[in-house]
């Protein structure tokens, strides 16, 4: 299982706050699973529609 941070990004303060986690319990790599947790990060994560969110993946910060 491998977990990855996700951040909410605070441009007023000019902050990463971590708002939670996400778990890939996959096993095996289905050529999807990024994507998945990508939009599952998305639903779960953002509060407003204007809300910025980061993962930290593996090293790379991606922002939705």
């Amino acid at each position: 299982m491998t977990t990855f941070t996700v951040y909410s990004l605070d441009k007023s303060r000019e902050r990463k706050v971590p708002v939670g986690t996400l778990v890939e319990r996959r096993k095996s790599e289905r050529g999807s699973n990024i994507a998945g947790l990508l939009k599952l990060a998305a639903v779960r994560f953002k509060g407003s529609p204007g809300q910025t969110i980061q993962i930290d993946f593996r090293g790379m910060l991606v922002e939705l």
